[in-house]
């Protein structure tokens, strides 16, 4: 049975005190350069050891003594796709020397949901909802994903059923189960995010700020979406330019973000934020085309940024694009279209600045004053502190 190695110590940005830990790539057919890539870029030691049915007993016997390879006091893990997970799952019923975490997809055949797995195995399995059969995950005493809209093959870029949102959910899923099964804790990844954040708002030199931005991003098409407004770009030149030429340059002069809460995954960070400005000058990635008001602006944000070996992946923005338009003038909330004030709306459901203080400061009086205008409070005490 050959096993071909496709990495030795890659661009990793963990630490370990031995040789890097291994993982093995399994299936029919060949594995992705995506799926090795990835795992390369985290730090890990990829080999890919190839599945012939018609030689599943010399498979077997290959899978009982990889551990056999394996340093004194190092571990490996299986990432297996396919009739490949199916068989790894099985003889994984039993120890596996050395092994410290498999993730399978798709077994064409899944394990009794009530199936004892060995103690030192981390296990997850995931499944296409299309095109397997399952009972409820939690109905299991071992981790299953369950993926409803999709069908065999979602995970593998080469596939037609392939769908990079559910892959990049499977990804973060099996990279923290993996983590846990060499136990290694989650990389740290504010410093990274802080190296960002320095150069996205701290730099107000535009080429320099956007250089730096895309220096800390990934080779692999990396990508910034702003959603509010559909901004942004693909690819280092796409992203570089729209930091240099829209981003940066929109920073006005009292332009603040105050940062409420960061919460850290194994490959994401999620801060929310408090921004604030006054449309002294035009912000393009804001409101774009609109010229300046003098109107002070305040709104909750939220950033997610996907981390991969060290460098930023994607960042999503989001914010609410109607309390934007409140605050600066362009949206009356008491302007409501004829058919629908007939028929009882008195305001339409958008808040001002109120929901950035809410944020920072919660108070009960704040709360439910549309449910209150439009009486759908009437009858209830104690909400609002009446």
């Amino acid at each position: 049975m050959s096993i071909t190695s496709f990495d030795q110590h890659g661009g990793s940005f963990l630490n370990f005190n031995s040789s890097p830990p291994r993982i093995y790539l399994t299936s029919v057919s060949p594995v992705s350069e995506k799926a090795l890539l990835s795992w390369k870029e985290e730090g890990f030691d990829t080999q890919h050891l190839p599945y012939d049915p018609s030689s599943q007993a010399a498979y077997i016997r290959t899978l009982k003594t990889l551990g056999e390879s394996i340093s004194l006091g190092d571990k490996f893990a299986i990432v297996a796709y396919g009739e490949a997970a199916g068989i790894v799952l099985k003889i994984a019923m039993k120890p596996l020397p050395k092994c410290c975490a498999i993730i399978a997809f798709y077994p064409p055949v899944l394990p009794s949901p009530k199936t004892k797995f060995p103690m030192a195995n981390h296990i997850q399995v995931h499944v296409a909802g299309l095109s397997q059969a399952s009972v409820r995950p939690e109905m299991y005493d071992w981790k299953l994903y369950r993926y409803d809209k999709n069908s065999t093959g979602f995970a593998e870029p080469s596939s037609n059923a392939y769908s990079d949102v559910e892959a990049n959910l499977a990804w973060s899923r099996s990279l923290a189960c993996v983590r846990n099964g060499f136990n290694h804790k989650s990389a740290d990844l504010e410093p990274i995010i802080q190296n960002v954040w320095n150069a996205k708002y701290e730099d107000d030199v535009p080429e320099r700020a956007s250089m730096a931005v895309v220096q800390n991003m990934t080779q692999n098409s990396p990508h910034i979406s702003i959603f509010p407004t559909l901004e942004g770009g693909v690819g280092r030149k796409k992203v570089e330019e729209f930091y240099r030429e829209f981003f940066v340059p929109s920073l006005v002069e009292d332009f603040k973000i105050r940062l409420v809460s960061r919460t850290i995954g194994a490959d994401r960070v999620v801060d929310e934020m408090v921004v604030s400005f006054t449309h002294s000058d035009e912000v393009d990635w804001i409101l774009p085309g609109v010229q300046p008001t003098d109107k002070f602006v305040e709104i909750p944000m939220v950033s997610i940024i996907a981390v991969r070996g060290g460098k930023l992946v994607s960042e999503h923005m989001y914010w609410d694009q109607a309390s934007v338009l409140m605050q600066v003038g362009l949206l009356d909330p008491k302007v409501v279209p004829k058919n629908l004030r007939a028929g009882g709306l008195k305001r339409l459901p958008v808040v001002g600045a109120e929901a950035a203080k809410q944020l920072v400061e919660p108070q009960q009086q704040r709360y439910n004053k549309l449910l209150q205008e439009h009486g759908l409070m009437d009858g209830l005490e104690g909400l609002n502190g009446n």
